[in-house]
C-alpha cells in the first residue's frame, strides 16, 4: 500500500528550539504559516510513503486516511487453519516451524498497532516484560509504563523503545498497566504517537542509531531508547483532562496531523474538569506547532474521548471528520478547524447512564469513509459492558445539524416535560440499523449493541464486530442485514479484509478468517414462526451451522486475547495478542 521515496527535509524559515518537551519558535523573516494541504482527489486516498519499505507496507490504523479496513493490494495465499495445543511444546513447535516466521514478547497488554514500515514494526505495549534492567524496580519487577517497541522486520529482531513514565495524577488520567495505547503513524522516517502521558510524538523510526536529532534532553537516552524529534504535551499546553486514558491514533494530511485529545471526566464521572480545553486539535507535522483546536462538546462530553480522526473528499469537500465525546460527528475544515456539519448519532431522546442500562452512547469506533459516504457506529468503555447500539451510514452532502432528528420538547404523560426528536429536513441519514428488538424469544431486546469495532467495506459489502462478539455482514449501501455470528466472546478489534477473506479475533484469543461473498444469503437466526424458546434455540444453532459451512474458513485459536486488528504487510500475516506479536507466512514452510 506504499512505495519509497526519499526523505523531505524542507525548511520553512524558522528555528525550533525545543527543551523540556516545550516548542518556542524564533522566527527569521515572515511569521509561520499554517502548512497547506495538497489538493485532494476522488481517487483513493493514498497511505504515508515510508522510506525503505515493502510494497505493501502498513503505515497507519486503518491503512489510509479514510480508515477503511480493506488491504486491495496484499494476498492470503494460505493461513493456518488450526493452532496447536499451547500447553504441548511438540505441538507448538511443530506448529511454529511451520507457519511462524518470527515472534516477540510484548507486556501484559498490547494495543497500539502492528505497524509496519520501512523495514520495522511498531507496537504499543506495557512493561510488564522490561526490556532495559533500568525499568525495573529494586525488587526486579518491571515499573509500570508505557512502551512503543520497534522491531525488524524480516527477523523481529528487537531494535529500540520509547519508554514513558505513568503521569503522577494516576489512573484517572493514566489507568494502571494499560500501556501505550496509540497506534502510531509513520511517514518518511518519522512516526508520530500519543503516549500515555497524553503528549502527541515525533519521533525518528532509526532510533539513536543515526545520532540524536531533534530533541537533546530526552529522559532515557541509551541505544535502545527512542531519539524523539518534538513533542507537544496537550496537558501543559490546553490543559486537557485525559480520562483514564490517552488513545488517539493520528491522521496525517499533508503537513498537518490531526490527533483526538482525550478530554474527558473526572473520577467521580459526573464533573468536566476542563470544559474549555480542545477535543480537537491540529499540529504541524515538522515542528510539532499547535495550527488550531477545537473543544465542540465542551461540557456535553459524556465519558472519555478515545476515539480517531478521519479525511474524506465528498462531493469536491475535503474535511475532517471527528468522533466527539458527546455522540456527536464533526465535519471540520482541515485548515482551520471551523465545523462544516454535525450528526448526532443518538435519539434525541437518549440517555446516558454509567454502565450498561442507558440509551445513548459516544464513540470507540473510528470513522470509515467509503463512496461518499460515513460510517461508524457507537459504543462506550468496554467497562460499561454490552447495551443498545446503533450503526449509522450518512452522506453528510449539506451543511449545519445534518442528524436525523431535531430535538423537540414535549409534555409527558405525567405533565413533565421531556426530550423527542421531531424529522430534520436537513438530514444526510442514508439509513441506520440497531434499535429495539421486539420479536418473540430474541437473545437480546435490541438488535445490535455496543462497539469499539471500526467498519470494513468492499464490494458494498460492510463487516462490522460488536463489544459482545457478534459479527455482522450488511450490504453498504441499504443497510440490509445479511447474518450475524455470535463468536461468544468480546471484541475490541475490526475485521480486516485482504485477498478475499475477512479476519477478526477476540478475547478468547481465537481468530476468526471469514470468506467474503459480494452476494452473501441472507441468513436471519431468529425464527419467526418458534412455538417455543426450545423451537428458537434449535433455529438459531441451525442458522448458525449454516453461517459457518457458507462463510467460515478457519478459526484459529491463540494463547492470549486479540484485542488488535489482524493486518498483512509485504506477504506477512501479523497477529497481535495481548502478550506477543506473531509474523506469520502466507505460505506454508512445506508449500503445501
Amino acid at each position: 500500500m506504499t512505495q519509497s521515496l526519499p526523505s523531505r527535509r524542507a525548511l520553512f524559515g524558522s528555528i525550533v528550539l525545543l527543551a523540556c518537551g516545550t516548542i518556542t519558535l524564533i522566527a527569521i523573516g515572515p511569521g509561520p504559516t499554517i502548512p497547506q494541504l495538497p489538493v485532494a482527489s476522488a481517487d483513493p486516498p493514498a497511505a504515508p510513503m515510508t522510506i525503505g519499505g515493502g510494497p505493501t507496507d502498513h503505515t497507519m490504523f486503518g491503512g489510509t486516511s479514510d480508515r477503511n479496513m480493506v488491504n486491495l493490494t496484499a494476498k492470503l495465499p494460505a493461513f493456518p487453519t488450526k493452532a496447536p495445543n499451547w500447553e504441548n511444546a511438540d505441538e507448538v513447535k511443530a506448529w511454529s516451524d511451520e507457519w511462524v516466521l518470527w515472534k516477540a514478547d510484548l507486556g501484559s497488554r498490547a494495543y497500539g498497532g502492528p505497524i509496519i514500515a520501512g523495514g520495522k514494526v511498531f507496537v504499543g505495549t506495557n512493561n510488564e516484560q522490561p526490556r532495559n534492567k533500568r525499568d525495573t524496580d529494586k525488587a526486579g519487577d518491571p515499573i509500570d509504563r508505557g512502551i512503543l517497541m520497534c522491531f525488524d522486520e524480516k527477523t523481529g529482531s528487537f531494535l529500540w523503545q520509547a519508554v514513558f513514565d505513568k503521569l503522577e495524577s494516576g489512573q484517572v488520567n493514566d489507568w494502571p498497566k494499560e500501556g501505550l495505547c496509540s497506534t502510531p503513524l509513520v511517514e518518511g522516517d518519522r512516526i508520530y504517537f500519543v503516549t500515555n502521558r497524553c503528549t502527541v510524538v515525533c519521533a525518528d523510526v532509526n532510533g539513536f542509531a543515526n545520532g540524536n536529532q531533534g530533541i537533546q534532553t530526552e529522559k532515557y537516552q541509551t541505544p535502545t531508547d527512542a531519539d524523539i524529534i518534538w513533542q507537544y504535551d496537550m496537558i501543559k499546553e490546553l490543559n486537557v483532562f485525559p480520562h483514564n486514558m490517552s488513545s488517539c491514533s493520528p491522521l496525517l494530511i499533508g503537513d498537518i496531523i490531526y490527533i483526538v485529545t482525550s478530554n474527558g471526566v473526572d473520577e467521580g464521572h459526573f464533573n468536566i474538569p476542563s470544559p474549555n480545553a480542545p477535543s480537537f486539535i491540529a499540529l504541524d507535522k515538522k515542528t510539532g506547532k499547535l495550527l488550531w483546536q477545537k473543544s465542540y462538546p465542551a461540557r456535553a462530553i459524556m465519558h472519555g474521548q478515545w476515539s480517531n480522526a478521519t479525511y474524506a473528499e465528498i462531493n469536491g469537500v475535503r474535511q475532517v471528520i471527528f468522533p466527539g465525546g458527546d455522540g456527536w460527528l464533526y465535519g471540520l475544515v482541515p485548515e482551520t478547524g471551523e465545523m462544516i456539519w454535525k450528526f448526532d448519532c443518538n435519539p434525541k431522546n437518549g440517555v446516558y447512564e454509567l454502565g450498561g442500562t442507558g440509551t445513548k452512547n459516544d464513540f470507540i469506533a473510528t470513522p470509515v469513509v467509503y463512496d461518499n459516504k460515513v460510517y461508524i457506529a457507537v459504543g462506550q468503555d468496554p467497562e460499561h459492558t454490552d447495551g443498545i447500539g446503533r450503526l449509522w451510514c450518512i452522506a453528510p452532502t449539506k451543511k449545519g445539524d445534518i442528524s436525523d432528528e431535531l430535538a423537540v420538547e414535549i409534555k409527558g404523560a405525567d405533565g413533565k416535560t421531556e426530550v423527542s426528536g421531531k424529522p430534520n429536513p436537513n438530514s444526510c441519514k442514508v439509513w441506520v440499523y440497531g434499535g429495539d428488538e421486539k420479536r418473540p424469544f430474541a437473545v437480546r431486546d435490541f438488535r445490535f449493541g455496543r462497539t469499539m469495532c471500526s467498519a470494513c467495506i468492499v464490494d458494498d459489502i460492510l463487516y462490522l464486530g460488536e463489544l459482545p462478539g457478534y459479527v455482522h455482514c450488511f450490504n453498504a449501501k441499504t443497510g440490509q442485514h445479511y447474518w450475524q455470528y455470535d463468536t461468544k466472546s468480546a471484541m475490541w478489534g475490526s475485521c480486516y479484509y485482504v485477498d478475499g477473506k475477512v479476519l477478526i479475533g477476540n478475547d478468547t484469543g481465537d481468530l476468526y478468517i471469514w470468506q467474503h461473498n459480494k452476494n452473501p444469503q441472507v441468513i436471519d437466526d431468529l425464527d419467526p414462526n418458534a412455538a417455543n424458546q426450545k423451537a428458537s434455540r434449535d433455529y438459531r444453532k441451525k442458522k448458525r451451522e449454516e453461517i459457518e459451512k457458507n462463510y467460515l474458513l478457519a478459526k484459529v485459536e491463540f494463547d492470549a486475547a486479540i484485542r488488535s486488528t489482524p493486518v498483512v504487510a509485504n506477504g506477512v500475516l501479523y497477529i497481535m495478542t495481548e502478550k506477543r506479536l506473531y509474523a506469520l507466512r502466507t505460505t506454508p514452510k512445506n508449500g503445501k
